[in-house]
C-alpha cells in the first residue's frame, strides 16, 4: 500500500495505491482508517466493487445511517429493491437505467450538492465518514472538490475578526437541510418531509477525537447560532464560510471509473461541481457512517 499526501503543511488529501478493499488485512485497513482520520479525505484507486463490497467495507468505520428517502423511494426507485438501504445513489440515472429528465425532482435534489456542505450535519447525530464509488462517470465536469475547515480555524485569527475563537468555542447553531436546500435548488420538499426533518442543534466548533483538533462545522446547513440575533449570526456563517474557501487550497477531484473517496465530515467540506445532466450519464454510490451521538454533547 503506497499512501501520498497532496497538503502536506495542513496533513490533507492523501491518495493510496496498490490495495484492494475487498480483500484487506486487518493492518491495511487500519492505515485506511488512519489516513481518512488524519488527511481529511482519501482517494482510494482502481476498486471494482458492488454495492455489497462497499458496504462491507464501509461498516468497519462504524455503523451505516439509512439513506433520507429522497434518493430511493421516488417512484422510479421504489419498484425494485436491488439498492439496499445504506446506499445513497446520487444520480441521474434510475434503476431501469434510463436517463432521468432535467427537472425531475431526484435530479434537483441531487444539485443541491453541488453547494458547499458536510454530510449529514441536518441529522441530530451527524455522520462520521462519508464513502462514495464512482460508478459511472461523465465525460465532463461532475468532479467534487474537497476544503480543509480545520485548516481555515487554525488561521482563523491571521486576519482582524470582530469573534475570536475563544468567542466562538461555545456557540451552537441550527442546521437543516430544508434551509440549505431551499436556498440553493427552491422549495422542494413537501409538508411531511419537513416535518420529518426539523432544525437540529450542532456545535459551530468540532474536536476531532482522533488528532484533537479543532475545526469549524458550517456550510450550507448551518443556518444560525442559536440566541444570536439572526441577521448577525448568519452574517457570521457566511464569514467563516467564506475563510473556509480561502484559507486553503480547494483540492478539486475529476473522477474515474472504479474510484472510491473517503472523507471525514467532521473535518472537511465537499461540493460537487456540476456537469451536463442532459447530455451525461453520472452513476455514485454513498454510505455514509454514523456518528455516536449529537455534536453539541462531544466533550473536547
Amino acid at each position: 500500500m503506497e499512501i501520498n499526501i497532496r497538503y502536506l503543511e495542513q496533513e490533507f488529501f492523501a491518495t493510496i495505491d496498490g490495495v484492494d478493499i475487498k480483500s484487506l488485512s486487518k493492518s491495511e485497513f487500519f492505515e485506511i482508517k488512519k489516513a481518512v482520520e488524519t488527511y481529511g479525505v482519501v482517494v482510494i484507486n482502481s476498486q471494482n466493487i458492488n454495492d455489497d463490497d462497499q458496504i462491507s467495507f464501509s461498516e468497519g468505520f462504524g455503523k451505516l445511517e439509512i439513506s433520507i428517502g429522497t434518493q430511493t423511494k421516488a417512484p422510479d426507485y421504489q419498484a425494485d429493491n436491488s439498492i439496499r438501504p445504506e446506499i445513497s445513489r446520487i444520480s441521474n440515472v434510475d434503476l431501469n437505467n434510463k436517463m432521468l429528465p432535467f427537472d425531475d425532482k431526484k435530479v434537483i435534489f441531487d444539485r443541491g450538492n453541488n453547494y458547499w456542505h458536510t454530510d449529514s450535519s441536518f441529522k441530530e447525530t451527524p455522520s462520521k465518514i462519508s464513502i462514495l464509488s464512482a460508478r459511472e462517470v461523465p465525460e465532463e465536469g461532475g468532479g467534487t472538490d474537497f476544503i480543509d475547515a480545520r485548516h481555515a480555524l487554525e488561521t482563523w485569527e491571521n486576519k482582524p475578526r470582530k469573534y475570536s475563537i475563544s468567542d466562538l468555542k461555545d456557540c451552537i447553531c441550527e442546521h437543516s437541510i430544508v434551509y440549505s436546500r431551499k436556498n440553493n435548488t427552491g422549495d422542494i420538499f413537501d409538508d411531511k418531509f419537513k416535518k420529518d426533518m426539523p432544525f437540529v442543534k450542532q456545535k459551530l466548533i468540532r474536536f476531532h477525537p482522533f488528532t484533537k483538533k479543532p475545526a469549524f462545522y458550517a456550510g450550507s446547513h448551518c443556518s444560525h447560532i442559536i440566541g444570536w440575533d439572526l441577521k448577525e449570526s448568519r452574517d457570521l456563517i457566511k464569514e467563516i464560510n467564506d475563510w473556509i474557501l480561502e484559507s486553503g487550497k480547494i483540492a478539486k477531484h475529476k473522477w474515474r471509473t472504479g474510484e472510491l473517496v473517503l472523507w471525514d465530515n467532521r473535518r472537511v467540506l465537499h461540493r460537487g461541481t456540476g456537469y451536463d445532466e442532459s447530455k451525461y450519464r453520472r452513476i455514485m454510490h454513498r454510505t455514509t457512517v454514523a456518528g455516536d451521538m449529537p455534536s453539541y454533547k462531544e466533550k473536547p
